[in-house]
């Protein structure tokens, strides 16, 4: 699939709120608008009264000249007295301003005309305040601020209760489903909506029962797509129990989405107009997006010939629709997404009608004076002058639409259109301004950090839209030599690998936020930097970058200097023989691991080995990519020892998000949690007993234990007393997002934000300094999963955590875990030093020398 073109499901939403409101005028008392001609003339001639000026205001609208409509009411507003005048005027206003993309400009004026409305007695003036907060939570919608538009919309409905308004109360609720969908709370998605159609049968209004059915199939869709996601992961994961459950669910959510649509069609081709495009436009998703559902890693199966009739006639009818539609923002979106569809699925459809489709939209997006819109447009129709290899035009296109979203600081759009010319410019040669674009993209991503971590729907795009924007900028730096990458006019040489690991640090950090979806990174970057952040002249720090044609190691010395050695293994190879080997290491009772950790050492270290001698340092911290965090490091095998027998070794998901502040011993003491008996389907953990008891013989401290081990004795624990080790011997799991990763107490599942928050709300007490989690696992063949054990630290708030890669139920862990303590106790041992102590001890002992045992135990962030 070409790049670009998955953008478009953002704009197939269909809102509620906007169709409805969105068109309804309060018109002046005096009587009707003025016509278009007239109010030219008028305005060039003689001086208008304020009456005339809203009058024309409202001609100028309803032709769609937006901004006309606004000069026109801006110049009204400061002469009306009338205070129920005035909240008409803003919120007329605020509905234009919408229309042309300035929703800041649109959430202001709503909220002057709220503060009106609040501030009269008038029942029915307490009545518009409904519909007014559920059009300004639209835009804070629109703008990403999801938590604040449902906090917006939960007062609406109030009012639209106290103070009945049926119309009022079926909008607001639909724009709240929007809302718990774009932050992907599915369910409460759907409870809105489905409220929104119940208010909207009741009242026999056939606009807003077309707009909330489609509504309903638009969450179905993305709660379907997420279903069928976590059934392929549960599959790789051995548990077909699961897999077969989520693929059960998956598939009855893609049949209520499409009986939801073809409601919404019958309907809405009574209505005619744009009700019936969307609908039409969503049965198209729902064919396209089911498609993509069902095949293996999204390659390029072309949809059945039946599908592409379907397709194809409701493309027909949308296009004989649209000309009877007045211009607008929608309908310029529509055009818009109209022409993505035909380049997403890679129809025979021509170049040129995608080409007519978005000049149209960019004409009325001109018109109508929405800046972002014809950033959209101009952008689409450079990719597809990309696609088609006439780069000039391309650029050119392309150029216009980065001026458009400058004009209006959209950085959303932005950084697209910088991706798209730098990837213009590579593939023209010009490597020196491809960089200097990528790295404007990638500048103008830090702007919309936010946005990404709140937006669900965005969040599932990363590794399409967001991700390759900076492995394409690591390729490229990694491929051109200091000269091309040289000013001209500095005294200074550039340094590549220093470039190249700024990026990397920036991508870990949106990589993380990503997974975790709050700024929970954020917090733990701002700490480590008022801590110094990195200081230990011991530690050599290793990065891994895995590119489609080669994995690239990037040594920093402790003196900083930095030298890269490349691997010419391409990326699927290297992620089959990395899987390959965690599949070799879970088989404890043979030693088929030995060659498979041989040949990994010999392309991952082997290169560097020479500069490890000389630099001799104390600790490895890797910074692993992708597949690599699936496997422990320690593992690795030079033919006669393992790595672990050379070295300390620790992982962190970035360098800045690490502190590395000595452990202090004093009272280090640990409260002990976790479950002996089984809770389906999560086993029993027979040894956890003589673990906890371990713990607390060498460190004391406080033990929970089976029925005790529950959240409320948790939280009380944690809120009375300082401990800076928690241990947690219980079943972990860490998914593919933070949804499904969590820990197993005796009464609830915890999850890994309800784990922060315990950890970090506990007053002015010193923070925790180590969390165990003895019994985790994450889910082979997805690297997601293993980002989130790479994280665990940053997200619980805590300096290190030591965790493991796979579940493992074995009398084994006790004597690990108590030797990994009673050297920590030691004054001059590291937290990685001490790890490294008890798996030695584990591989001096014939009984418990397979690394199927030791091995998936790894301390992750401070390792001193």
């Amino acid at each position: 699939m070409s790049h670009g073109w998955q953008i478009w499901r953002r704009f197939i939403g269909l809102s509620l709120a906007s169709l409805v409101f969105c068109i309804s005028f309060h018109p002046w008392s005096t009587g009707q608008a003025e016509p278009a001609t007239e109010i030219q003339q008028q305005q060039l001639l003689t001086p208008a009264s304020e009456k005339q000026l809203v009058s024309k205001g409202i001609a100028s609208y309803q032709i769609g000249e937006f901004s006309q409509a606004i000069n026109l009411w801006e110049q009204a507003l400061p002469q009306i007295t009338d205070e129920n005048d005035r909240a008409i005027v803003h919120n007329n206003l605020a509905l234009a301003y919408q229309q042309t993309g300035e929703l800041a400009q649109a959430i202001a004026h709503w909220e002057k005309a709220i503060q009106i409305y609040q501030a009269s007695p008038d029942a029915e003036n307490q009545k518009r305040i409904a519909g007014l907060l559920t059009e300004q939570a639209q835009a804070y919608n629109d703008l990403g601020q999801h938590p604040r538009a449902i906090t917006i919309l939960e007062s609406a409905i109030e009012l639209a209760t106290e103070y009945p308004d049926s119309l009022a109360e079926a909008a607001a609720q639909g724009a709240l489903g929007n809302a718990h969908w774009s932050v992907g709370n599915y369910d409460q998605a759907i409870s809105a909506h489905k409220q929104s159609l119940k208010i909207a049968r009741a009242l026999n209004n056939n606009s807003f029962i077309a707009t909330a059915l489609n509504n309903v199939g638009n969450v179905y869709i993305s709660r379907a797509s997420r279903s069928s996601y976590q059934a392929q992961v549960a599959e790789l994961e051995g548990d077909l129990e699961e897999a077969t459950r989520l693929t059960q669910e998956a598939l009855q959510d893609w049949t209520q989405a499409r009986t939801f649509f073809e409601q919404s069609l019958e309907t809405a081709q009574a209505l005619g107009s744009l009700t019936e495009i969307k609908a039409l436009m969503n049965l198209n998703r729902w064919v396209i997006s089911r498609h993509w559902a069902n095949v293996a890693d999204n390659s390029a199966e072309p949809l059945s010939e039946g599908d592409q009739e379907f397709l194809q006639s409701n493309w027909q009818r949308v296009r004989a629709l649209l000309p009877g539609i007045p211009d607008s923002r929608q309908k310029a979106y529509t055009l818009i997404h109209l022409a993505a569809s035909f380049q997403q699925i890679e129809s025979e459809a021509s170049t040129q009608e995608s080409i007519q489709l978005l000049t149209h939209a960019l004409t009325i997006a001109q018109k109508i004076g929405d800046a972002k819109a014809q950033s959209f447009a101009l952008g689409s129709l450079g990719q597809v002058y990309e696609s088609a290899g006439d780069y000039s035009t391309a650029m050119n296109l392309t150029r216009q639409a980065e001026f458009s979203a400058q004009q209006i600081q959209s950085s959303d759009s932005l950084y697209r259109w910088q991706w798209q010319a730098g990837r213009m410019l590579k593939a023209r040669g010009n490597i020196a301004s491809a960089i200097s674009a990528y790295e404007q993209a990638i500048a103008t991503l830090q702007n919309i950090r936010g946005d990404l971590v709140a937006n669900k729907e965005l969040q599932l795009d990363f590794r399409e839209q967001v991700e390759p924007v900076y492995r394409e900028l690591i390729d490229l730096l990694l491929n051109a030599s200091s000269r091309d990458l040289s000013d001209p006019n500095s005294q200074e040489e550039v340094s590549p690998l220093k470039e190249v690991l700024d990026i990397v640090e920036l991508f870990k950090l949106a990589e993380l936020e990503n997974f975790f979806g709050d700024e929970c990174v954020q917090v733990a970057k701002d700490k480590a930097q008022n801590e110094e952040g990195l200081v230990d002249a011991n530690a050599a720090v290793i990065y891994s970058i895995i590119l489609n044609d080669r994995t690239e190691m990037i040594l920093r010395s402790p003196d900083g200097s930095l030298k890269n050695y490349p691997i010419p293994i391409s990326k699927e190879e290297m992620e089959a023989e990395i899987e390959q080997l965690r599949y070799f290491l879970e088989l404890r009772t043979t030693e088929q691991y030995i060659p498979q950790a041989q040949k990994i050492y010999n392309w991952l270290i082997r290169p560097m080995e020479a500069d490890l001698a000389v630099i001799q340092p104390k600790t490895l911290v890797f910074i692993n990519d992708g597949v690599l965090r699936q496997i422990p490091m320690s593992a690795l095998h030079d033919g006669q020892n393992f790595l672990i027998e050379k070295y300390p070794i620790a992982i962190t998901p970035s360098l800045s998000l690490t502190t590395s502040q000595p452990l202090d011993r004093n009272q280090l003491r640990a409260l002990s949690l976790g479950l002996t008996v089984a809770k389906p389907p999560f086993a029993a953990l027979t040894n956890v007993e003589a673990e906890l008891n371990a713990v607390e013989e060498i460190l004391g401290g406080t033990e929970l234990i089976d029925q005790d081990f529950t959240f409320s004795n948790l939280q009380a624990k944690l809120r009375r007393k300082n401990f800076p080790v928690v241990h947690m011997a219980t079943h972990g799991k860490f998914g593919v997002d933070s949804q499904s990763t969590f820990i197993l107490g005796y009464d609830q599942q915890i999850s890994i934000e309800q784990l922060d928050n315990l950890l970090r709300s506990r007053g002015r007490r010193e923070a925790v300094k180590l969390l165990t989690l003895s019994a985790c696992q994450t889910a082979t063949g997805n690297n997601r999963s293993a980002l989130g054990i790479a994280g665990v630290a940053v997200r619980a708030g805590v300096e290190s955590a030591l965790a493991t890669l796979w579940y493992i139920n074995d009398e084994a862990t006790v004597p690990l875990i108590a030797e990994f303590y009673r050297q920590l106790r030691q004054p001059d041992i590291t937290r990685a030093e001490a790890l490294r102590q008890a798996q030695l001890k584990m591989i001096s002992n014939v009984n418990y020398n397979h690394p199927g045992i030791w091995s998936p135990f790894i301390l992750i962030g401070n390792w001193r």
